[in-house]
């Protein structure tokens, strides 16, 4: 085999590790914002950026701190993660990615659940390690964030 097609296959295997990869960061959120789980996401010196709606968090343990309060907030989400385009870097080692978001979700609300839905972009950058690719830095560009009954063309952002 050729170099050249072999560095491509390994190209292609890297791109569907950090799928993968993003699988179980949906499915970990989907699974009551598992803080757990999500320590094995990202790097020691990840960065969870969520922007105005949500903040900034960096490294594992402020990952992890930041997600074990989520659900308390967020009580049901179905993270949809779609149109992934990942780049690998020319060392292999490092990767960029973007992908949309459609999530539907249930909030705690002051009077009872909501039902609402959320919609964005994250931008991320990965990083091969030793234990295999992590989230070096997750960006959260929140689009939507509106309740169900309204909808996004009355309220594209809740308080």
């Amino acid at each position: 085999m050729s170099a050249d097609l072999e560095s491509r296959i390994a190209r292609l295997e890297a791109i569907e590790e950090i799928k993968k990869l993003k699988s179980r960061y949906a499915q970990a959120c989907d699974d009551g914002y598992n803080p757990e789980t999500m320590r094995s996401i990202f790097s020691n010196d990840g960065v969870w950026d969520g922007g105005d709606a949500f903040g900034r968090f960096e490294g594992q343990d402020a990952i992890c701190e930041f997600f074990g309060g989520v659900s308390s907030q967020i009580t049901w989400a179905l993270h949809y993660m779609i149109a992934p385009e990942i780049e690998i870097g020319d060392d292999g080692k490092t990767a960029t990615g973007t992908w949309y978001i459609w999530m539907a979700f249930t909030s705690a609300g002051d009077s009872g659940p909501e039902a609402g839905w959320i919609a964005g972009l994250y931008s991320d950058e990965y990083r091969l390690e030793p234990e295999g690719w992590r989230i070096s830095l997750l960006e959260l560009d929140l689009q939507i964030m509106s309740p169900y009954e309204a909808g996004w063309a009355k309220i594209p952002m809740m308080s």
